[in-house]
């Protein structure tokens, strides 16, 4: 999410684009002669197993697993699907492999993208199984499923969206940042939910808001775009009393720099340009840079 982060919850849009790097999901199906299972494994982007299970689909429990954390979350999908559509695990064995193309430590959605993958596969709606399980605004479901840049926004908790660019020339001196220290969006969330809540009460500030992230959605150029990055950055900081990537890292900003959270902050992915990495080279020489254009799809 380049800009929206926390107040889409508030209705606020939300300015969000896919990489280029995605995730694989193969399934095998066989009659099951005795009792239903589903098999589970998952891949690094090297091939490594990072994660495996076993799930008894006839009663929905899982018999094996090497972490406990992952397969309750992948339970509770498998228990939601089975909930729309009962007999869609009868009589089955299944094998399913995923793969991820990046670095899980990126923060570049593999949960959702997961969300997306089991919802085409067995037909039931991605934006629901997401609100039902794991909660969050949608916008990287939205994402997923059309695997183009978009504009985003709740109205009434109901996901809407619609199409977007960026244009390639502004960002070709952009860079994206990967500290390693992946971050959980819904616990993000949690964390400022009081804050969120006051937001949606504040007239002046939603209004300051939604010009913000109107100047971006079109930006005039390149200097304004930036700025603007930068005042919602600003903006939220302020509101929500979470501090920004400056302030983390002990740096300070530069002028015609850019340096922000994308989704949620403390980790994951951070946006900086060429005027800011020339400046502070040394913080960023054990994070691993990419540049923005030969990873996003902006277009």
């Amino acid at each position: 999410m380049l800009a929206g982060e926390y107040a889409v919850m508030c209705g606020v849009e939300a300015l969000a684009l896919p990489v280029k790097a995605g995730q694989w999901q193969h399934v095998w199906e066989m009659p099951a002669k005795g009792v239903s299972k589903l098999v589970w494994q998952s891949k690094e982007a090297d091939g490594t197993v990072w994660f495996e299970c076993r799930i008894d689909t006839d009663i929905m429990h899982v018999s094996e697993t090497d972490n406990t954390t992952y397969s309750d979350t992948l339970l509770k999908l498998l228990l939601h699907i089975k909930e729309q559509k009962p007999d869609f695990f009868l009589h089955k064995n299944i094998r399913i492999e995923t793969e991820c193309e990046f670095d899980r430590t990126f923060g570049l959605g593999s949960s959702s993208t997961l969300v997306c993958n089991l919802a085409k596969w067995s037909g039931v709606n991605a934006h629901d199984l997401q609100e039902r399980v794991l909660g969050g605004s949608g916008y990287d479901i939205a994402v997923g499923n059309l695997g183009k840049p978009l504009v985003y926004w709740r109205e009434q908790s109901e996901p809407n969206w619609s199409a977007w660019q960026l244009p390639v020339d502004f960002t070709q001196h952009w860079y994206l940042a990967f500290p390693g220290k992946k971050q959980n969006s819904r616990e993000a969330l949690n964390d400022v939910k009081k804050q969120l809540e006051i937001i949606q009460t504040d007239v002046a500030l939603l209004q300051q808001m939604n010009a913000c992230i109107q100047a971006i959605k079109t930006p005039r150029s390149l200097p304004m775009l930036e700025a603007m990055l930068e005042m919602w950055q600003a903006l939220l900081a302020q509101r929500l009393d979470l501090p920004r990537p400056y302030e983390t890292l002990g740096l300070s900003p530069v002028r015609g720099g850019l340096c922000k959270y994308l989704g949620a902050w403390g980790g994951d992915v951070l946006l900086i340009n060429h005027t800011f990495l020339e400046a502070n080279e040394s913080a960023f020489e054990n994070m691993q840079l990419v540049p923005w254009n030969e990873f996003v799809i902006s277009i």
